[in-house]
């Protein structure tokens, strides 16, 4: 039971994770053309830091919960699925490292934006809503968080139903073995003579 409730407390801060680096994602489809490249580069070292968050999480909640790995590779993929936007998120000095994790060569941003302000707003914001997808599809009533959730959660009930069973049938047990008298004032029909 203890097991069934850490994983659903670990698949519930998993889930807080995506949907954290959604919201930072979906900032980043928010720049307008007006936006500084401190601005940018603000609404971009969010995202990186919330999606590491969830990289994290992912190392912490797979060890626990099925289904984690696949849906952090999904929330990857969302972003490495089309080579010329990885090519594009490349020239802005974005860069995913070999643990799953982002990073941002902040010089090479700042030259990115002033080369081309539209286009790494433009690249940024095609990062976000393919994120926003992914996260809206896995976080989603009929997502993959969601489903595991109800399946640990029923897994913890019927647990906890169990638990309460056993528990009543061992003071039951322990009831009839106090109230019952000591064997040796039980007479014994079997001595000559009884």
């Amino acid at each position: 039971l203890t097991t069934a409730t850490a994983n659903l407390s670990t698949l519930g801060k998993f889930k807080a994770a995506v949907a954290a680096a959604q919201t930072s994602a979906m900032g980043l489809t928010r720049l307008k053309d007006s936006s500084s490249p401190d601005e940018a580069r603000k609404a971009l070292t969010a995202f990186i830091s919330d999606f590491n968050s969830m990289v994290t999480s992912t190392r912490t909640a797979a060890a626990d919960t099925s289904g984690v790995n696949t849906i952090s590779r999904g929330m990857t993929r969302a972003m490495t699925a089309d080579f010329s936007k990885v090519s594009a998120l490349r020239q802005i000095g974005f860069t995913k490292a070999s643990d799953g994790s982002l990073k941002l060569d902040t010089a090479k941003f700042e030259a990115a934006f002033k080369a081309s302000p539209s286009g790494v707003q433009g690249t940024l914001a095609k990062l976000g809503q393919m994120v926003d997808k992914a996260a809206s599809k896995e976080l989603a009533s009929d997502g993959r968080i969601s489903s595991s959730m109800s399946a640990l959660s029923s897994n913890s009930s019927l647990l906890r139903l169990q638990q309460s069973a056993l528990l009543k049938v061992a003071q039951q047990y322990a009831s009839m073995s106090s109230s019952s008298p000591p064997v040796s004032s039980v007479p014994n029909f079997y001595k000559s003579g009884a």
